[in-house]
């Protein structure tokens, strides 16, 4: 099976987009090919690099079986423009889209890790002192200075778990730390294959926009349609 993996969600400079082809053999994922593109800007440049990535690895477009995205949370740019990368692929060879999160694709490695009796937090960068917060499928967003870390034996991941654990994990001993930040491009492919065979929940290949938008109308209103 070719899987193309897509991954806008790192936020800001110190980000890396992920564009990669996963061939997946007897449930084995293997990576062919993987380019991380860093800074801002990474996933705006995946248009431009795919067509050379799959030809690296001398997949036609059309011959791809799933498009494996990573849904959010994180750069509203990134989401964007990874997605419609995705849809526009997914619209021109009719290869299927699978959505996933980053807690989605994290969620075998760190359960192992964590063990039994330990929860699991992915806790990523947002804007303005914020970070997203992935726990048990479900995501949401707080203020850094605002978060309280559940009670009892804790394993922190995410590209901001250590700064988490520093800001708001003083003098706990029973928080430990992953050394996974993102996921790699194996498990983005694992989670759409789960996803897709309905072992783990579905997701719309859409972006997950955790925070409410920005954007407001005009305080004037709309201008009126031009006329002809």
């Amino acid at each position: 099976m070719r899987i193309l993996v897509l991954n806008g969600a790192p936020a800001g400079a110190a980000g890396s987009a992920l564009l990669a082809c996963v061939a997946v053999t007897d449930g084995d994922a293997r990576p062919l090919r993987v380019l991380d593109l860093p800074g801002r800007g990474g996933a705006e440049a995946m248009p431009a690099r795919c067509a050379a990535l799959l030809a690296d690895c001398a997949w036609r477009p059309d011959a791809l079986d799933l498009i494996a995205a990573v849904v959010g949370p994180g750069s509203f740019t990134g989401l964007r423009a990874t997605l419609a990368l995705a849809h526009g692929l997914a619209l021109g060879t009719g290869c299927p889209v699978v959505g996933v999160t980053t807690g989605d694709a994290l969620g075998p490695v760190l359960r192992a890790e964590a063990g039994d009796g330990r929860a699991v937090l992915c806790v990523s960068a947002a804007r303005r002192g914020r970070v997203f917060i992935e726990q048990d499928g479900q995501v949401r967003a707080a203020a850094v200075d605002d978060l309280v870390l559940p009670e009892g034996p804790l394993l922190l991941a995410g590209d901001v778990a250590s700064d988490i654990r520093a800001a708001r994990g003083a003098g706990r001993d029973d928080i430990a730390l992953s050394s996974w930040t993102a996921p790699d491009a194996p498990m983005i492919a694992q989670a759409a294959l789960a996803a897709r065979a309905g072992i783990a929940p579905a997701r719309a290949a859409l972006p997950l926009y955790v925070d409410p938008p920005e954007a407001k109308l005009p305080a004037a209103g709309l201008r009126p349609a031009p006329r002809g």
